[in-house]
């Protein structure tokens, strides 16, 4: 499938991604589908169609184009390693899915709201400063159909107060939002986790912030004082201080807000999963919300805490699941005048990616990731040693059989 003309590319671009998820198709007359090269299983469930006899009328249109975009690019992204950078596209349309996939009573108490970043969340503090108002309109990076009311102002008289997407998070109390944060530490997707109260009882209108966390799947690279590589405090802090200006921007009280300590599973090093982690846990998040809170039991802040997350995490199912998602997203788009197939490349054929700034060729099963998966996190939440699948892999000198037959070491 290819893009319209005139239409601005997602793809990472020296390993950035690039966030702004810019769309802007005119209509369905717009749309392109190319057929490459490659082989097709037929099982006879349908009638193959050469390309050169094809007619205008046995070219699939989906009904959500924009949509049919975003999951073919976001499926795409996923196809292509097991450990490249999780994408905007794939995170939104996946975290997006699960929460359509709850029940009625629990969409109605959580907002899941769509990934951003990491314009928002720089270290650069001036910078945002600066320019505090553009930064507000990357708050979110919704669909286009939405984009151009969500962040039109409201205004009381000549005053202005917020932009319309603040006013949709004071609708729910709680919130998950997964952003994707670049600094000095590495380039990660952290997940922020709120509960809001009423200022007003009984007004609907979610206003005060009572408790909030940041789930953030990276260790610090250096152990400290008692041999752990601990939860990075300077980055967790940075990003609580620039999410409450976020809130507080959209007139949302922050004066009684407390952080609740939580943790969630270490990404060990050499890997880079947190995309993987953070579409865990928001999952997780939403079943915890689900099994405490559907029943109409509310939060206290007094007695209750946000919990921490599984210790364990299996980054390549949660990539599966979510490759699964995209795909069947985009196979709906099309009013499910489409199928879900496997595409078969000729024999011998390298495909060539880049992750993490380096070259590689797909190998068999590489998608599926290892057949071991990770270790369990210790009770602190850290691993020891903190070594992930690509350190365990360094060749181990080999030994001498002569000296092993003299006994020698």
């Amino acid at each position: 499938m290819s893009s319209p003309a005139g239409e601005t590319s997602d793809k990472p671009a020296n390993g950035q991604l690039n966030t702004s998820l810019k769309r802007d198709i005119a209509s369905v007359e717009d749309y392109e589908i190319r057929v490459g090269p490659g082989w097709t299983l037929n099982d006879g469930t349908y009638n193959h169609i050469p390309q050169g006899k094809r007619r205008k009328r046995d070219i699939p249109i989906p009904s959500y184009v924009d949509q049919a975009h975003q999951a073919m690019f976001g499926l795409t992204s996923l196809q292509l390693a097991h450990n490249a950078p999780i994408t905007p596209c794939a995170m939104d349309i996946a975290t997006e899915h699960l929460w359509r996939c709850l029940p009625e009573e629990v969409q109605n108490l959580v907002e899941v709201v769509p990934p951003n970043g990491p314009d928002l969340w720089s270290a650069d503090r001036p910078a945002i400063d600066d320019n505090k108002d553009d930064a507000a309109k990357k708050l979110l990076g919704k669909k286009k159909d939405d984009r151009d009311n969500m962040f039109e102002k409201i205004f009381t008289g000549l005053q202005e107060r917020t932009y319309k997407y603040h006013s949709e998070l004071k609708k729910k109390p709680w919130a998950i939002w997964p952003i994707w944060v670049e600094d000095k530490f590495g380039s990660d997707w952290l997940t922020i986790v709120w509960y809001s109260e009423e200022t007003v009882a009984s007004s609907g209108i979610y206003d005060r912030l009572r408790m909030y966390e940041v789930y953030d799947p990276r260790r610090a690279m250096e152990a400290s004082d008692n041999g752990r590589c601990e939860a990075i405090d300077l980055r967790k802090r940075r990003i609580m201080t620039q999410f409450i200006d976020v809130l507080a921007f959209g007139g949302i009280n922050t004066r009684s807000a407390s952080r609740c300590p939580a943790m969630m599973a270490p990404m060990a090093r050499g890997e880079h999963t947190s995309g993987e982690r953070c579409f865990a846990a928001v999952k997780e998040m939403l079943n915890c919300i689900l099994e405490n809170y559907i029943d109409g039991r509310p939060f206290n802040p007094k007695e209750d805490v946000l919990p921490s997350l599984p210790r364990w995490v299996n980054p390549y199912q949660a990539r599966i699941e979510m490759t699964g998602i995209n795909a069947w997203v985009l196979m709906s788009a099309f009013d499910y005048n489409g199928r879900i197939v496997v595409e078969c490349l000729e024999p011998e054929m390298k495909a060539n990616i880049v992750v993490d700034g380096a070259r590689r060729t797909i190998k068999p099963y590489a998608l599926a990731g290892p057949l071991n998966g990770p270790q369990i996190a210790d009770a602190d939440y850290c691993t020891e040693p903190l070594v992930g699948e690509a350190a365990k892999q360094e060749p181990q000198p080999k030994k001498n059989p002569k000296d092993q037959k003299k006994g020698r070491t």
